[in-house]
């Protein structure tokens, strides 16, 4: 048992039927080319993990290494907002939450979209915390599913680039769009290049996190 399938029996152990309710196995010996994928971003209303609301979801979802513009998921929370500082960042202001989604319906449709699939981002730590506390307040629910940062997918990490750094070292298209379904297409263009190298490897030599 390796340290990210020793935390997945502690977390199961430690919360029982919330867990088990809230993630789900991913079949480790399966060949990457052949496995499920999502993608996703955040935009959230600060940096601070365990403050910070999640304002928006994007997410893509890979199957055999293919990306289709039709299975995506692109959701706004209708959640209360005071903070103009990270309107500079993300450009979301309270007038485009109000016809978003409630933060239970939110949590359900993510964890509906990805259930099977293996998540992936870029940094995406940051991205699991506030999604976990999203489910842990919105859905009563406790989040601890195997992931995978591209980060961890790069030969060189001495110095570890923006996401826009990385789009041009990989010669890839940028975009001057900063939301989280347009952050996620860039991580899944750049998931898709880096991930070739381990195309017939099993899922299980990636290196996962939990």
């Amino acid at each position: 048992m390796n340290l990210t399938e020793l935390k997945r029996w502690f977390y199961r152990k430690l919360y029982k039927e919330s867990f088990d309710a809230f993630n789900w196995e991913i079949d480790l010996n399966k060949p990457v080319k052949e496995h499920c994928f999502v993608v996703f971003d955040t935009e959230t209303t600060g940096t601070d993990l365990k403050r910070a609301k999640v304002l928006s979801i994007g997410a893509f979802r890979l199957q055999g290494l293919t990306l289709k513009f039709s299975d995506t998921l692109n959701l706004k929370l209708n959640i209360s907002m005071d903070t103009l500082e990270s309107i500079k960042v993300h450009g979301i202001t309270p007038e485009d939450l109000k016809e978003g989604v409630s933060p239970k319906e939110a949590c359900e449709r993510f964890l509906e979209f990805s259930k099977g699939c293996l998540l992936v981002g870029y940094f995406v730590d940051i991205d699991i915390a506030v999604m976990r506390n999203l489910i842990k307040n919105a859905c009563n629910g406790a989040f601890y599913p195997y992931h995978l940062d591209v980060i961890d997918l790069l030969s060189d990490k001495d110095q570890i680039p923006t996401l826009e750094e990385l789009t041009k070292r990989l010669n890839l298209p940028t975009s001057n769009l900063h939301d989280a379904l347009e952050d996620a297409y860039m991580t899944s263009l750049i998931f898709m290049k880096l991930i070739k190298r381990f195309q017939n490897h099993r899922v299980k030599e990636l290196p996962l996190k939990a």
